[in-house]
Formats: C-alpha cells, structure tokens, sequence
C-alpha cells in the first residue's frame, strides 16, 4: 500500500528532552501505543496529505523556513490530556515567543494556500495512542528549551519522519542584559 505525504513545521525537544519526555510518557497509561521519541513534536503549521512527495511545497516551505524569525523560549508542559484516541502533553499557557511565531507561520501557509483545511492551532505534543475516556489533569512540567522550528515530511501510515530543514530561533540581544 503506498503511503501518503504530509509536511508540516514543527518543534521538537532535544534528545535529552525527548528522552525525559518518554520517560513520563511510559508512566502514563500502560495500554499507550507510544510515539517514538524520535517523532516527539509540537505541529505548528501543516499540509494536507499527497499522494506522492510534493517537492514543489517542499521548496514553498523551505522558503517559509527561510523567512521564518523568533525567539527562543522555554515551553512548559503541564497538563496531561486525554481525549477518547490519544495521550497528550500540553501546556497550560502560551509563551508569547510561542503564539508569535506560530501566527507567522499560519499566516505565511494560509498565504500560499498550503494549510491544512479545517486545521487550527492546538499546542500540544502527542504522548501515543489509545482508546479511553476524556480527562485533563495537572502534572510536574516537562519542560523543553526550544531553540529551533523544524520542516518534517511525515510518511503517512510509515511513522516515519524526514526532516528536510531546521532553522534556529534567536535570543534577542536585549534580553542577554535582562534579568
């Protein structure tokens, strides 16, 4: 069967991060088919699916990558929410760093006509699979330094990410003096 194909721009956690993050996602229902913590992320802007790799939005969204422009922040994970198919971690507030630079990259896919059509911004980061009851609950945060957005295309059916660009966020030289 072949697989579909997917891009979307997303945050990821660093390999310690990743792993800190399986750990309490291996605590956290034992009947969890997991995410890999490889494939850990937070979407901020996605494509619909494709029948084969389209490299014409690959390169749209390379150039959106390009243009991209934000701040590091530190994205604290402190809710643990349940729906009736998934597990996932999400934070109770929005670092501004987060909204602006998911609003450019919203804008910018809407603009070009790539976004997903009925998708909307829902920060959370996937933990695995299930079938359960809905719940939300508090928990010790999970705390990921995100330094950077990343453009992954996602092998729909394979659970197979590619990453095809990363671009840094940077700290403003202001807030070097502050605090």
């Amino acid at each position: 069967m072949p697989h579909r194909h997917r891009l979307f721009f997303a945050l990821r956690p660093s390999r310690i991060e990743a792993n800190l993050t399986g750990l309490f996602r291996d605590t956290a229902d034992s009947a969890l088919t997991p995410v890999t913590n490889d494939r850990l992320h937070m979407t901020m802007g996605i494509t619909g699916d494709f029948a084969a790799f389209p490299q014409d939005v690959a390169e749209r969204m390379t150039a959106i990558g390009d243009g991209l422009a934000g701040d590091r922040f530190v994205l604290a994970l402190d809710r643990l929410s349940g729906s009736e198919r998934s597990i996932a971690l999400r934070p109770s507030k929005r670092p501004p760093a987060l909204s602006a630079l998911q609003k450019q990259v919203d804008d910018l896919l809407r603009y070009w006509n790539l976004m997903r059509s009925g998708w909307s911004f829902n920060p959370h980061v996937t933990l695995g699979y299930r079938a359960g009851l809905s719940f939300l609950e508090p928990v010790t945060p999970l705390v990921w330094d995100v330094r950077e957005i990343v453009l992954i295309h996602s092998l729909v059916g394979a659970t197979r990410h590619v990453e095809l660009g990363r671009w840094p966020l940077m700290r403003r030289q202001l807030d070097l003096f502050s605090g």
